[in-house]
Formats: structure tokens, C-alpha cells, sequence
């Protein structure tokens, strides 16, 4: 080795190091995503869990890195408005347990071209790194670190939000399962005692009022329009009620009255101050 060769070998023994460090951050990435996607939801019985568990996990390994943003994306990670919305699960399902973290649509969209071109910049690096730089020269090898070092940092973050996200997925397990075990959940279960505090379709029309009517009344009708046009999927039938109207009074969660409008009766409602120690595990029934 020559003196002049000195410089360029140790700018491409920097470059091998931290290729390998982008790939192994990229790996970390996808097996925390896969176990996010493969958990987020669960449904089947109790005998029946954990085989349905572990077909799914087994699904999931098989996907490749897009296929699981693109699955995250809208299932796991969703626009804020469409958390009440479930996925198709078994007919013969005895339960079924969904997780989702929402989040402004205009920040939805943000992650969601995030992680896309996170998915390109991962193919590019593992297909074609040679192609696109050259690493013959000291001056090839400086500009590939740093390319690599900017892409060793935008995986680091991401990877730090899926740890965060993983995080807040698990505290609402917990809280599920501590529900689970709790009188109330059992009221429900065996006497059909609805839950409506953690319902999503209340959860809606808590949002309706504080968007058309903070701290004050709202048009029944006028909330409904707002629900169906964010929630399509809330349905009064979905809690074993007739109306809008009849979920309001029998949640117990709202002060009900009706009033006469241009000769037409309306109804009117209010969110009643809600208990700071109430669950907040949104619950959709099916």
C-alpha cells in the first residue's frame, strides 16, 4: 500500500463500516415493524388465540418492507377520524382486540411519505449502493459516507418512533386487559350493560360537540352529519340501539332536550363533565 492509497482505503473502510451499520439499523426497523403489524390485531377464542397468533406472525414474516409500511399505514397508524373504523375479522370470532394510534391527517400524510421513501431508500441502498456511488477514489468514498451517514440518521428516527409507537401500542393492551378483568366488563358480558364511556360511537359524539358546540348545545342532527361524513362506520344498531337519539340517552353521557326550530322539533344535546378516572379505551362493538 503507498501513501497515496492510504487516504482512499481508510475514507472505504469507513464507508464498509457504516454500510453495514445502515443495514443492521434497517433490520431492527423491520422486525419491530413486523411484530407491530403482526400484533395490532387479535381476534378468535381462547382456545383457538394461539395458533391464530402465531399463523399471523408467520403471515407477517413473509412480507417484505413495503408491504408492511404499506400495512401499517392506514391499519395500524390512521388519519384521526377513522380509529373507530375495524377490520373484517372471523364471523366465529368469540373476541377480537385492535390497536391504533391516530394522528392529524396532516400529519398522517407526512409519516406515511416518510416511511415510503424510507422503503425506496432502503431498496436503493441494498440494490443498487455500488451502482450510484463509486468507491475507487477518495472522493467517491467521502461523498458515500456522506450519503450513508444521512441515512443512518433518517432510520435512526425512524426507528425511534416505531419504539415509541410500540410503546404507546402496549399501555393500551394493558389498560384493555386491566378492563378485562374489571365488574364493569363483566356487567357487559353477562348483562349487556354497555360500556358507553369507552364506546367509540360516544367517543364521536363527544367530538361532534366540541368541534360544532364547545361548552355548549349541539343539533343531534347536525352531529350525526358530522360523525357519518369522519365515522362512517358508527352505527346506533352497532350498540343495540334504534337512533342517534337513543344511544344519546341511554349512554347517560349527555344532557338531552328538545326544542322547536323554524315549526320543527329538533333534538339537542350536551356532553355532561366526564369523571377523570373513567378508562379512555375506546371499545367498538360488533
Amino acid at each position: 500500500m503507498t501513501s497515496v492509497d492510504a487516504p482512499w482505503l481508510t475514507a472505504r473502510h469507513e464507508v464498509e463500516h457504516l454500510f453495514g451499520q445502515c443495514i443492521l439499523r434497517l433490520q431492527a426497523f423491520e422486525l419491530l415493524l413486523k411484530l407491530i403489524v403482526a400484533g395490532h390485531h387479535v381476534s378468535g377464542s381462547p382456545a383457538t388465540s394461539q395458533d391464530t397468533r402465531a399463523s399471523r406472525i408467520a403471515e407477517v414474516r413473509r412480507k417484505t418492507l413495503g408491504g408492511l409500511v404499506g400495512e401499517m399505514m392506514g391499519s395500524v397508524l390512521v388519519p384521526a377520524g377513522q380509529e373507530g373504523q375495524h377490520d373484517a375479522c372471523d364471523d366465529d370470532a368469540e373476541f377480537a382486540c385492535l390497536v391504533r394510534i391516530a394522528f392529524p391527517v396532516g400529519e398522517f400524510a407526512r409519516i406515511e411519505t416518510e416511511h415510503r421513501e424510507l422503503v425506496a431508500l432502503r431498496n436503493a441502498l441494498v440494490h443498487h449502493f455500488l451502482e450510484e456511488q463509486d468507491l475507487r477514489t477518495e472522493a467517491g468514498c467521502l461523498s458515500a459516507r456522506q450519503a450513508l451517514m444521512t441515512t443512518l440518521d433518517r432510520v435512526t428516527r425512524a426507528h425511534a418512533d416505531l419504539q415509541t409507537w410500540a410503546a404507546e401500542m402496549e399501555q393500551a393492551r394493558r389498560v384493555m386487559a386491566e378492563y378485562v378483568e374489571s365488574p364493569e366488563f363483566h356487567d357487559w358480558i353477562v348483562h349487556g350493560q354497555v360500556p358507553w364511556h369507552v364506546t367509540t360511537i360516544a367517543q364521536a359524539l363527544v367530538d361532534a360537540a366540541s368541534e360544532l358546540a364547545p361548552g355548549g348545545w349541539t343539533s343531534v342532527e347536525a352531529a350525526v352529519n358530522w360523525v357519518l361524513a369522519r365515522r362512517p362506520g358508527e352505527r346506533p344498531e352497532m350498540c343495540g340501539c334504534r337512533s342517534w337519539r337513543q344511544v344519546i340517552h341511554e349512554s347517560g353521557l349527555f344532557d338531552l332536550q328538545v326544542r322547536e326550530v323554524d315549526g320543527r322539533r329538533q333534538a339537542w344535546y350536551r356532553p355532561r363533565n366526564r369523571k377523570a378516572d373513567q378508562p379512555r379505551c375506546p371499545v367498538r362493538h360488533h
